[in-house]
């Protein structure tokens, strides 16, 4: 081997190893300690109904077969938006969709615009492409989305810009005024509405996709409807942009077993809303439990509260260690927001857990 192929990360594109990291190795430490309760990935505690389970089962039968282009599967899902099955775009979760607009809308150099703090897959997967990302921090203390500063941060290297509604990790909607500011900017918009099914006051904003066919919205499987391992997600948009996504994603990115899963649970949507009323009663008991304390928490519009104890003087690394040795229950480190210390973020586990995190509060936060 010549010197100047001695290493083979010179031969890398040279923002694959400087582009922020999503990490998983969490995931790691949760499946390797059953003992301890998950309740820092905003996953659903409640497993899929048999009906689920023996839809998965029965169709690895025909595993040796291709998957179609599940035209039954998207005419359901665009039936719960009032749109077409062209509408509809099936991904391998939501994490999909977040890979491919990178690559629809964005060449290295280009902007990606979004708040801090995020769901931090947007900002990776904008890096790994050679994106620079614009973060604006949220506007204090309501840690809504600043959208003038947001709106002044737009420039003609700005070629994607996201809004999570409700946001992550702070559980906050945007105005729909607010949001149309946006829209009418021209520039491509993810509208992720990954947590809207726990908050179904709110509707999707399918109304601006009609209107601007440059937004788009970003759904997905794994929270609500509990298939955060099955792995499915799809994307709301016109028809053009549809295909975008479909040339983008990789042939066959939904596994037959997943396909079935999802049209098994889009058929009882009973099963939904057991999980939605489990999830929301918890919710209802940890805003008790924390303001008893002193402690502020944020709406929890999703599955998951993000909670202000900077009152307490203790870092996020140490109320989420202090979870894990004292109860056994692993919640989420926030890294300071606005500069400030003290968030963590909790998300139900199954009643046991939850329980385990009450005590938690009681005995930690009590002393």
């Amino acid at each position: 081997m010549s010197e100047k192929t001695a290493k083979v990360e010179d031969l890398f594109m040279p923002w694959v190893m400087t582009a922020p990291q999503y990490s998983i190795a969490v995931c790691d430490t949760a499946w390797a300690h059953p003992e301890l309760g998950r309740m820092m990935l905003n996953e659903n505690p409640v497993p899929p109904s048999q009906k689920v389970v023996d839809a998965a089962a029965n169709i690895i039968k025909q595993g040796n077969r291709y998957p179609d282009r599940m035209l039954r599967l998207r005419t359901k899902l665009a039936d719960l938006h009032g749109v077409k099955p062209e509408n509809i775009a099936v991904a391998n979760g939501s994490s999909e969709t977040i890979d491919a607009m990178m690559r629809i809308f964005m060449k290295p150099g280009d902007e990606f615009l979004c708040s801090v703090p995020t769901f931090e897959m947007f900002p990776s997967r904008a890096g790994l492409c050679g994106g620079v990302n614009v973060q604006i921090p949220l506007r204090e203390p309501d840690l809504q989305y600043d959208v003038e500063a947001m709106l002044a941060a737009v420039n003609e290297k700005t070629k994607l810009i996201l809004i999570i509604n409700p946001n992550n990790p702070t559980g906050i909607f945007i105005d729909d005024a607010d949001l149309i500011k946006f829209c009418e900017l021209g520039i491509p918009l993810c509208v992720d509405e990954a947590y809207l099914d726990y908050h179904p006051q709110v509707a999707a904003k399918v109304d601006l996709v009609e209107k601007y066919p440059h937004v788009f919205l970003s759904h997905t499987l794994s929270k609500a409807y509990g298939l955060a391992g099955v792995r499915f997600g799809y994307a709301v948009a016109v028809p053009e942009l549809i295909e975008a996504f479909n040339r983008m994603y990789l042939p066959w990115n939904v596994s037959l077993m997943a396909m079935a899963a999802a049209e098994a649970i889009l058929d009882n949507h009973e099963e939904v809303d057991e999980k939605v009323t489990y999830n929301n009663h918890w919710m209802d008991v940890f805003v008790e439990e924390l303001q008893a304390k002193g402690l502020k928490p944020f709406p929890p519009h999703g599955n998951y509260m993000l909670v202000d104890a900077s009152v307490t003087g203790k870092t996020s690394q140490e109320m989420v260690d202090a979870a894990r040795e004292s109860h056994q229950v692993m919640i989420k480190t926030i890294k300071p927001i606005n500069g400030k210390e003290g968030y963590f973020r909790v998300t139900p586990g199954t009643p046991e857990e939850s329980e385990r995190f009450v005590q938690f509060v009681r005995s930690y936060f009590g002393k």
